[in-house]
């Protein structure tokens, strides 16, 4: 499935208006809504949405926001939906770290996965007392081990009950909104707070809309954005031999064959990462006089200098379009080692990893190198084009010599590698590229392996290397 997003035409004034107040109703629904599922024990007791729906209705609910029924219905299970995704993602970053816990026992980690299997079995865990589990057995200390850590670990991970924050958008079923042309311009009519009364929204273009729609305000255009999902069509599967990729500031990606993809990516990454640090060094030294002038009595003089020179909309705008930019490039050179290699396989390194630059201008960098849409891009992207995407570790892969198997910091400087064993020299990030396709399907060191005993390994391996040679 895929997310398509369709543009309005400018509306007028008296439909902006009406657009606005539905949208603000609706969130503050949501909102009420997500309060009450903020609640532990009222979330484990609901089953799904529909079942909080049928006691409303039982109750006889009105909203007090003026929604007519099928729109608080449909904000109570948005309100929903959004809290059990930040239960899933929780218990997609603890997933990991049960299957690192080597001290537990099987029957323990059937029992934590069991219990992150089901937002509802969270919620009551970290309300009252553990779930019990039907279908297998686990001893009550074992299990209390996994409760206390579980519980602990939830509660520092989970971060703020989600709320809305701002006002932006709305959702709408098949029901509420119809679809028809008029003099060549298509427009949806959504339900408005009124019965009967519907709105009417030209669109740009000419697209089947049709499921589940989201209405998104654009504030700074004065125009809606209307949000749906579009099935995919699959690609025929790719058959060549696996890709490894290996990220990097100076290009997108370098594979293991030396193919370098997105080659002005340093350029750019670099002027957008200047030119964002300059903008913000002069803001601070405008924002430093403001609050000087503050301090001296001078409100006039601080309020222009704020007004005229601290403006976040031309700075949200600049960032806008240098965030654009760079998934452009991104975009372009995963289509361009889909094109070249049509690999069956795309193999790269865990991109959510994270680690400390060596200096300020390089973590610049990396912070707008934006780990988490290459991620989502090459995922997406590698589904739709045929391939399969696999990530490997990425421990001591651009120091590792791919001949001789020798592991040293020093075998990298900068953007060459040199082997101080054996003198191999490459580029090091296709030396990077070459080791992460080797541990493709490495049995030692698997995703979620130590670092330390990552470099273990590959020790014991040059060193088994050389015993097996007679060398010293």
């Amino acid at each position: 499935m895929r997310t398509i997003r369709r543009r309005s035409l400018k509306l007028n004034r008296e439909k902006w208006k009406r657009l606005v107040e539905l949208v603000h109703c609706y969130a503050q629904e949501k909102d009420a809504h997500l309060v009450f599922f903020a609640s532990d024990a009222a979330f484990a007791g609901c089953a799904s949405d529909r079942s909080r729906r049928d006691h409303l209705i039982r109750a006889s609910f009105r909203s007090p926001f003026a929604l007519q029924a099928r729109q608080w219905k449909l904000a109570l299970k948005d309100a929903y939906e959004t809290v059990q995704k930040q239960w899933s993602q929780t218990a997609a970053d603890l997933r990991p770290r049960i299957a690192q816990k080597t001290e537990w026992s099987e029957e323990m980690k059937r029992y934590a996965y069991w219990v992150l299997k089901k937002p509802q079995r969270m919620a009551q865990l970290c309300d009252g007392p553990a779930p019990e589990p039907s279908h297998f057995l686990i001893d009550p200390k074992p299990q209390r081990t996994v409760f206390s850590y579980l519980r602990r670990v939830i509660r520092r991970r989970r971060g703020r009950r989600p709320r809305v924050r701002r006002a932006k958008s709305a959702c709408f079923d098949p029901n509420m909104y119809t679809v028809f042309f008029e003099n060549g311009t298509q427009y949806i009519k959504v339900m408005s707070l009124e019965k009967g009364k519907r709105i009417a929204i030209p669109l740009c273009g000419n697209t089947p809309i049709e499921g589940n729609i989201r209405l998104v305000l654009d504030q700074e255009q004065k125009r809606v954005e209307i949000h749906f999902t579009a099935e995919i069509h699959p690609a025929p599967k790719l058959h060549s031999e696996p890709c490894a990729l290996d990220a990097g500031i100076s290009e997108v990606f370098t594979d293991e064959q030396g193919n370098c993809y997105g080659e002005h990516f340093g350029l750019t990454l670099g002027k957008i990462s200047e030119e964002l640090n300059q903008k913000g060094q002069a803001r601070n030294k405008l924002y430093q006089i403001a609050k000087e002038a503050h301090q001296k009595g001078d409100v006039n003089s601080s309020r222009r200098c704020r007004k005229f020179n601290l403006g976040r909309k031309k700075l949200q705008n600049r960032r806008k379009t240098a965030r654009t930019e760079i998934a452009r490039q991104i975009n372009t050179a995963i289509h361009q080692v889909l094109l070249v290699r049509q690999p069956q396989v795309l193999v790269t390194e865990k991109l959510d990893l994270r680690g400390k630059a060596k200096s300020k201008k390089l973590s610049r960098r990396v912070s707008y190198w934006t780990r988490r849409l290459l991620k989502e891009r090459i995922e997406f992207k590698a589904s739709a084009g045929g391939s399969r995407r696999e990530q490997v570790n990425p421990a001591y892969s651009s120091q590792t010599c791919p001949p001789c198997g020798f592991v040293h910091r020093d075998n990298r400087r900068g953007d060459t590698f040199q082997c101080t064993h054996c003198g191999h020299r490459d580029h090091a990030d296709r030396v990077a590229a070459a080791n992460l396709k080797a541990r493709y399907k490495d049995p030692e060191i698997t995703l979620y392996t130590p670092k330390e005993r990552v470099k273990a390994i590959l020790l014991n391996r040059f060193n088994a290397r050389l015993e097996s040679r007679g060398d010293p």
